[in-house]
C-alpha cells in the first residue's frame, strides 16, 4: 500500500491539525538530535557533515516505518479493498434464534400438592387348594386381566391320578351292579319254579297223594329261593352304592382339579405378584393383588384452610417428577369429612384415568384447579434464570434495517406460575412484571446472547 492510498483512506486520513502535531513531533526529534550533536565535541568536518546530512534520512526512515505499520494493520482489518466514504459496514449477527410474542392468556389458579397412588378396590387372590406346588404363573405385575382368566396353575398330577383310580372303582362297581342284577333275575326264576312246585305238591297233599314231609320240603325250597332273591337285590344295592361313592369321589377330585387353576375374580390389573413356581400353595396365602376394575386414585393431604377452595368434581392436573411424559387429568372424588387434629390436614381422593404408566404406591404431583385469571405468558425456555435468583428475557428492540436481523435487549422480569406442557403446547411461564403483551422475545438461542447482540431471526423449527 502506498502512502497516497493511506492518505485517501477514510479511517487513516489525517487532519491538518493532526499533521501539524506530527510535524511538531518530528521537529522536536530533530532538535533533540541537534542538541546531542552540540553536546559532543567535533571530530572533524566529515562527522559533522554526516550527521547533518543523515538527520533528514533518519526522520524519514522512522516516519516510513510507522506508516508502513499502519498500512499493514488497515489491510488486515479491511482487506485489500480500501474503505471509502459512504461504504457502510454490514451488521453481523452473533446468533441465529427463533422468536415468539408475549401473549395474554388465561392462567389457572391451582393448589399444588403431592400424593400417593392407591387402588380404589384392591382384591387378594388366593388359591382354593392347599398343599400343591405352583406349576406355572401366567401373568406379571401390571398385566390387565379379565374375569375368569387363569393367573396360575398348581400341580395337578396327584389329583389326576386319584381321579383315574376313582373312575376305575366306579367302573368296577358298575360291573358288579350288572352281575348282581343278572343273578337276581336267575334267583327270581328259581323262586318262581319253587313256588309252582309247592302249589302242585300242596294240591297232591290235599288229595292224599303225597306225604306231609314232601310238602314241607317244597315249602322249605320256596323259602330258600326267596332268601336268595333278597340277597341278590342286596348285592345290587351294594354295587350301586359303590358306584355312587366312586362317582362322588370323582366329582370331589374334579372340583379340586378345577381349583388348581387360580382365576381372576374380576376385570382389573395385577398390582402385586407373590406366586413363584415351585412354592407350595395355601388357601390362606394370597398369590396376587388385583386392582378391581383398573380403578386408581391419588390420595393427597390438604390444610384445612384450603378445603373450602375445592369441591367434588374439581379438575386436577397430575404430573410426575420422574416421568416427564406422564401427564394426566383427574377429578376430586371425595373429601375426608374429618381433619387430623395434629396435622390440621384432610385427605382428598382424586380419581385417575386408566394408564399403563401409573401403579399403586407411586408418588405424583397434583395441581388442583381453583380458578382462572388473565396474565402475560411466554414460552418457559425464554425466561433465563440468573445467579441472583431473578430471570431475564431477551426482547427484540432495535431492527438493523435488514428483514431478519434485530438487536436484543436483556430485560429483567418477575415470573409467576409455570404452566406445564401439553400434547399441543410447550411449557409456559407467567410474567408478573417487566414485560408487556405482544413484545417479541427470543426463545431458542436466548441462552447464548448478551445485551445488545445482533441476532438472525428464523422461523421456529428452521434450525440454526
Amino acid at each position: 500500500m502506498t502512502y497516497q492510498n493511506i492518505e485517501n483512506s477514510d479511517e487513516l486520513r489525517l487532519s491538518s491539525s493532526e499533521r501539524s502535531s506530527n510535524m511538531s513531533t518530528d521537529a522536536t526529534a530533530g532538535d533533540f538530535l541537534d542538541d546531542k550533536q552540540a553536546e559532543k565535541p567535533a571530530l572533524g568536518g566529515t562527522r559533522q557533515t554526516w550527521l547533518g546530512g543523515s538527520r533528514g534520512l533518519l526522520i524519514g526512515l522512522v516516519l516510513g516505518l510507522g506508516l508502513a505499520f499502519i498500512g499493514t494493520k488497515t489491510g488486515s482489518m479491511r482487506g485489500a479493498t480500501p474503505v471509502t466514504e459512504g461504504n457502510a459496514v454490514e451488521a453481523v449477527a452473533s446468533a441465529t434464534v427463533t422468536t415468539a410474542r408475549a401473549e395474554e392468556a388465561p392462567i389457572r389458579q391451582t393448589i399444588t400438592t403431592n400424593g400417593t397412588v392407591e387402588a380404589f378396590d384392591l382384591l387378594s387372590v388366593a388359591p382354593r387348594a392347599s398343599g400343591l406346588q405352583i406349576q406355572s404363573v401366567n401373568v406379571r405385575e401390571g398385566d390387565r386381566v379379565s374375569a375368569g382368566q387363569v393367573l396360575a396353575v398348581l400341580d395337578d398330577a396327584v389329583l389326576r391320578s386319584q381321579i383315574a383310580q376313582a373312575e376305575a372303582q366306579a367302573n368296577a362297581a358298575q360291573a358288579q351292579v350288572a352281575q348282581a342284577r343278572a343273578q337276581a333275575a336267575q334267583d327270581e326264576a328259581s323262586l318262581a319254579e319253587a313256588q309252582e312246585n309247592f302249589e302242585r305238591y300242596n294240591s297232591l297233599f290235599d288229595q292224599g297223594a303225597i306225604s306231609a314231609e314232601a310238602l314241607t320240603s317244597r315249602r322249605t325250597e320256596v323259602t330258600t329261593e326267596k332268601q336268595t332273591v333278597e340277597a341278590a337285590y342286596a348285592g345290587i344295592d351294594s354295587a350301586e352304592a359303590t358306584v355312587r361313592s366312586a362317582q362322588a369321589e370323582i366329582a370331589r377330585l374334579s372340583t379340586q382339579l378345577d381349583q388348581t387353576r387360580v382365576l381372576a375374580p374380576s376385570n382389573g390389573v395385577i398390582a402385586e405378584k407373590d406366586a413363584t413356581v415351585g412354592d407350595t400353595a395355601s388357601t390362606g396365602t394370597p398369590l396376587f393383588q388385583l386392582i378391581s376394575g383398573d380403578q386408581l386414585e391419588l390420595a393427597v393431604k390438604l390444610p384445612q384452610a384450603q378445603l373450602a377452595q375445592i369441591n367434588i368434581g374439581t379438575t386436577v392436573q397430575i404430573r410426575s417428577s420422574s416421568d416427564a411424559d406422564l401427564q394426566l387429568e383427574g377429578t376430586v372424588q371425595s373429601i375426608d369429612p374429618t381433619v387430623d387434629a395434629q396435622t390440621r390436614q384432610a385427605t382428598v381422593k382424586v380419581g385417575l384415568p386408566g394408564s399403563d404408566r401409573i401403579r399403586p404406591g407411586m408418588f405424583l404431583q397434583a395441581a388442583i384447579v381453583t380458578g382462572s385469571r388473565q396474565g402475560v405468558v411466554i414460552p418457559a425456555e425464554a425466561a433465563l434464570p440468573q445467579p441472583n435468583g431473578g430471570f431475564v428475557v431477551y426482547a427484540l428492540v432495535a431492527p438493523t434495517g435488514e428483514a431478519t436481523k434485530s438487536t436484543v435487549k436483556a430485560m429483567p422480569v418477575d415470573v409467576g406460575d409455570r404452566i406445564p406442557a401439553t400434547a399441543d403446547e410447550p411449557a409456559k411461564i407467567e410474567i408478573v412484571n417487566g414485560l408487556q403483551a405482544n413484545t417479541p422475545i427470543v426463545v431458542e438461542g436466548a441462552s447464548y446472547l448478551q445485551n445488545g447482540d445482533i441476532v438472525d431471526v428464523v422461523e421456529p423449527g428452521a434450525g440454526a
